[in-house]
């Protein structure tokens, strides 16, 4: 996955708030593990490691998301990271009962409204009305995971994933799951599945998976998969795929280019909430011992 204090984006969108770069700065701060950063020889990142946030104010924004014309489904919506999703197309799509809508409709009010428990209820009922609704059967994962309910979430993704195989917001749906319980070899798989789909314009997919490589150890794929999601995010909407690229570089000593991608992040990212620490990050790097 506008609605509430962020707007719509993720790599293929163009607004940015300060909330939304926290989120994704705690996204990849949890998912790099700490082993890897003890690891470096010059540098000691400051900028402290920043959890997930927990309450459904910090995690929950869902964007207007309104479907392709043809695409047989109204009034979309979706929960950040996947803002723009319900616009990938499914065979599923033109066969959605209008009650079946209508709950999904009725969910996305819910998400308006921060009513996660009501959203919750009206996409399980949206999903027994029409078992093969694979943009319901990924948001329900999504407010699962967001109230900490994995496994619940883990299924009803999956659930999307065998009713369209083809259906590519399934698979960033697993991945992000996968990621967080720091599952990497999953990640890969999840994410090498979601660029079969969409080698493209997929740069969520490369940005998870550059996690999972460097994570892995695998810095050099890590890198190439960072620098395509960069690619791909041309007008740099997504700060925090800088902080992953500097993290990058240092561990391959790499502190010019380390240092170029921090003053990047802070310019991206001026309002960061760690900004100090970046910046005391972004000295050591540019005055490596």
């Amino acid at each position: 996955m506008g609605i509430t204090h962020r707007k719509q984006h993720w790599f293929r969108l163009s607004a940015i708030l300060s909330s939304k770069q926290v989120l994704l700065c705690a996204l990849v701060m949890d998912l790099l593990a700490a082993p890897l950063f003890a690891q470096r020889p010059r540098m000691t990142y400051k900028t402290a490691p920043v959890m997930v946030p927990k309450t459904p104010d910090d995690r929950v924004a869902a964007d207007k998301g309104d479907s392709q014309p043809g695409a047989g489904e109204k009034k979309m919506c979706s929960i950040q990271p996947f803002p723009g999703m319900p616009n990938t197309a499914s065979v599923t799509s033109l066969q959605i009962p209008r009650k079946a809508q209508k709950e999904y409709e009725e969910a996305c009010a819910g998400l308006k409204n921060k009513k996660l428990a009501e959203a919750e209820q009206h996409l399980r009922k949206a999903t027994e009305i029409y078992p093969k609704y694979v943009a319901g059967w990924v948001m329900l994962g999504q407010i699962l995971e967001t109230r900490q309910q994995t496994a619940g979430a883990r299924n009803a993704c999956s659930r999307a994933s065998s009713a369209d195989p083809n259906y590519l917001p399934a698979y960033l749906c697993l991945a992000e799951i996968a990621g967080r319980e720091q599952q990497w070899n999953e990640v890969l798989n999840l994410t090498s599945r979601a660029l079969e789909l969409d080698p493209v314009n997929d740069a969520y997919a490369y940005f998870f998976s550059a996690i999972a490589y460097f994570n892995l150890k695998q810095v050099p794929e890590a890198e190439k998969r960072a620098l395509k999601a960069e690619e791909i995010d041309r007008d740099h909407h997504e700060p925090v795929l800088q902080l992953l690229l500097a993290q990058i570089y240092e561990a391959k000593h790499d502190s010019a280019d380390a240092a170029s991608h921090l003053r990047e992040y802070l310019k991206l990212a001026p309002d960061s909430q760690d900004l100090d620490n970046v910046k005391k990050d972004l000295a050591e790097a540019q005055n490596p011992r």
